[in-house]
């Protein structure tokens, strides 16, 4: 530690020499050892808790294995952690500032929002915290009794829960856009509350005033811009988001922070036990949103041709694609199969993010697989069959990883297949629905769990998992489905001999949806700022 400084009760920073450190520290005095911010991990379903150092010198990692470059977004939600000895009960004050005014045109310690339990959030300058509180770590319903092992790891802790962002959106905003593709550098200043003196790090003697943590290359905080969605499991209890029914109570499953200054959107996955999972990382792109009309404008009326999409390949190795190719023009999209269909371009734009992300090359019929997480406890694999349609909006691939990631949570080990949601230039020929990735279908679940497809009547139908599947899918945000009513005695179900439809879908045969399940009108996420 090379510097020491003192808090004001502004919550501002003045500085001090700092004392040299010696090889090995004083055990006999009160000391603020260490301030680090972390993330949470929990142990044995959630019993135990621990945290894991986030800075330059613990680099994280995607799930590719791949170093990430940074260890924090503008937005996201951490935990500060301020270890001490000797400190029991006693009152710390912190206070976080930038190493550059690259982002608040100052080094002035920041304003952020503080968890207060049970379920709110509110702005502090400076933040006190007593050692060996606990209230951090509390869940929606103010409780941290489910973690056995506090007072043996954790008890000379302060614990501070905070998300890193202002309180207002014009703020974040202009932080945002000051910081655009740099990295910026935070730094916490700690005092005792009462100013009365102790050591700092390996120092050898109690001093007045602050020190100063995270402002060497030993390790750094370093923190980006980048779009956030958080994703919860059903059962997680740190869930305070909005409730939307109650008996049994249920709330929203994801939130985002949107940030305008930055294209890549990263997924986070907080599971039954609340350990936070990176599920992975897309680039979201700007298109213009399309709607299906019926008349077809004449070549003179289309605009500029700016792209043909050809599908004859796919087509000849057996890829049950109904487009021939897409003819993309500045004015709108051609699909051209055995019925013609004019994608219009609108006024507005949408997001869509390729879902795709293992990009298998090659053509053909079988499942091309798209994604497979398998990471501490969390699965999350899907693919693709007969369809080149992989966009789709980031708050339904948000709500799809999730629902993917609690079903198997839930022991269902079926292989989740898509017939496919949009094109990356909002299209989705033939369809209406699938335009904008706002809609997708997914094969019919088997008892083979292969992802191979099946039909409604078929005796390899897996009926009650399918239930459960469509049940998780609403939850996550997927309102409306359709799919066919139809009974089936040939299949190990009984649920279903009987005349019967999928829950929350609506009879369609025309066209036939007795081979998928349609899904659709996904409740929009709100951002942190709603």
């Amino acid at each position: 530690m090379a510097t020491r400084i003192t808090i004001t009760d502004s919550g501002q920073t003045q500085t001090l020499n700092g004392p040299a450190a010696p090889d090995t520290p004083d055990d006999s005095l009160q000391r603020i050892s260490d301030v680090y911010f972390a993330k949470k991990v929990t142990a044995d379903n959630g019993t135990r808790v621990s945290f894991t150092k986030i800075d330059s010198a613990h680099v994280q990692r995607d799930q590719d294995n791949v170093e990430i470059p940074y260890d924090s977004i503008l937005g996201k939600t951490v935990y500060l952690i301020i270890e001490t000895s000797n400190m029991a009960s006693l009152n710390i004050d912190a206070v976080i500032r930038p190493s550059a005014n690259t982002m608040t045109e100052n080094t002035d310690t920041l304003q952020l929002m503080r968890f207060v339990s049970p379920n709110r959030y509110e702005v502090q300058r400076m933040f006190t915290v007593q050692v060996g509180n606990f209230d951090a770590l509390n869940n929606k319903d103010g409780s941290h009794a489910h973690y056995t092992n506090l007072q043996a790891d954790h008890i000379n802790k302060a614990i501070i829960k905070l998300q890193l962002r202002p309180d207002g959106r014009a703020t974040f905003d202009e932080w945002t856009r000051r910081l655009g593709d740099r990295t910026i550098n935070l730094e916490v200043a700690v005092e005792r509350t009462d100013n009365n003196p102790c050591a700092y790090g390996n120092a050898e003697q109690e001093v007045n005033g602050a020190g100063t943590f995270l402002d060497t290359d030993a390790g750094r905080f370093r923190v980006v811009n980048k779009n956030i969605y958080t994703i919860y499991h059903g059962s997680n209890t740190y869930n305070t988001l909005q409730v939307i029914s109650t008996n049994p109570e249920k709330r929203r499953r994801t939130q985002k922070v949107r940030n305008a200054h930055s294209p890549e959107v990263i997924f986070f996955y907080y599971d039954q036990n609340d350990t936070e999972h990176w599920i992975c990382a897309r680039a979201k792109e700007s298109v213009t949103r399309k709607r299906r009309v019926n008349a077809i404008p004449p070549l003179a009326q289309r605009g500029t041709l700016l792209d043909t999409i050809d599908f004859t390949a796919n087509r000849a190795a057996g890829e049950q694609i109904d487009a021939h190719q897409l003819l993309v023009y500045s004015n709108g999209t051609l699909g051209d199969g055995a019925t013609d269909k004019w994608y219009t371009n609108l006024a507005e734009s949408v997001d869509l993010v390729n879902m795709d992300i293992l990009a298998n090359e090659g053509v053909g019929p079988q499942i091309f697989e798209a994604f497979n997480y398998n990471q501490n406890g969390v699965m999350i694999r899907y693919g693709f069959q007969h369809t080149r349609r992989r966009s789709i909006q980031p708050d339904l691939f948000a709500g799809f990883l999730g629902a993917l990631a609690q079903f198997r949570q839930e022991g269902h080990n079926h292989y989740i297949v898509s017939q496919g949601f949009s094109y990356s230039d909002a299209s989705c020929y033939p369809s209406a629905e699938h335009v904008n990735g706002e809609a997708g279908d997914l094969n019919l679940l088997t008892t083979q769990q292969n992802g191979t497809n099946t039909t409604l009547s078929a005796a390899n139908f897996d009926y009650d998992n399918e239930v459960i599947l469509r049940n998780i899918l609403f939850d996550f945000g997927f309102i409306l489905g359709r799919s066919e009513n139809f009974s089936n005695a040939a299949n190990a179900s009984t649920a279903d001999n009987a005349n019967t439809r999928l829950p929350h879908t609506i009879h369609t045969a025309t066209p036939r949806h007795n081979n998928h399940l349609h899904i659709h009108g996904f409740t929009p996420t709100l951002d942190i700022y709603a």
